[in-house]
């Protein structure tokens, strides 16, 4: 039962949902320090949702499914935002005239951390999973009462993000530092960026609606 809740867990990780493509979009365009700053953020987001879930919060989405939908419409909101910011930074590269004037976005650590947990907590499929899948792995004749089981599962499912994404993020990181240099190259990166975070809000759009 653990290694189905372990091979679904990484089948929604590594599927290229809002959460890993923002995180790949961050390190083409900002480097794999930022990416990473932005991953810890969005596993934070997801275990404050193991938290809320175990305080049984699931029964209160269940009841009002209109703030659900409202926090679905918060993040792509957002997203939508950083996507504005993205193409903006884009289009100030193609116009730079020396690799000098493209130097990265100079947002602190914690905005980063922040950004990843708001983007976490309002991930449609993050909440879906937690809502639905993770209580099913549960089970009252446990030695562990159901909170807890949820609370451990939901910290396990954390505890393999980073195992999924830093691979995936330092490979992004090396595939722009090869073009690090060239104006053209880069403003590329971060038009290819800019049009990453275009697409996750089409995909959040579509499912609001």
């Amino acid at each position: 039962m653990l290694t189905t809740y372990i091979i679904g867990s990484l089948a929604l990780i590594v599927k290229p949902g809002p959460d890993l493509t923002c995180t790949l979009a961050t390190a083409l365009s900002d480097g794999k320090a930022r990416a990473t700053t932005l991953m810890f953020g969005l596993v934070t987001g997801c275990w404050i949702w193991i938290l809320l879930l175990t305080a049984g919060v699931a029964s209160f989405f269940t009841a009002h499914p209109t703030t659900m939908t409202a926090i679905q419409i918060a993040g792509a909101a957002y997203i939508a935002y950083l996507a504005y910011g993205a193409f903006a930074d884009a289009i100030r590269s193609f116009r730079a005239a020396s690799p000098d004037a493209l130097r990265p976005a100079t947002a602190r650590g914690v905005r980063l951390f922040l950004r990843g947990i708001a983007m976490s907590m309002s991930n449609p499929l993050t909440i879906l999973f937690f809502l639905a899948f993770l209580p099913s792995f549960t089970t009252s004749s446990a030695s562990l009462s159901p909170a807890m089981q949820t609370l451990l599962l939901g910290t396990l499912f954390c505890t393999l993000v980073p195992f999924v994404y830093l691979p995936m993020i330092v490979a992004a990181d090396f595939f722009r530092a090869r073009l690090v240099g060239s104006v053209k190259a880069t403003a590329c990166l971060k038009l290819t960026s800019a049009i990453m975070l275009a697409a996750v809000v089409a995909v959040l759009a579509s499912q609001i609606i």
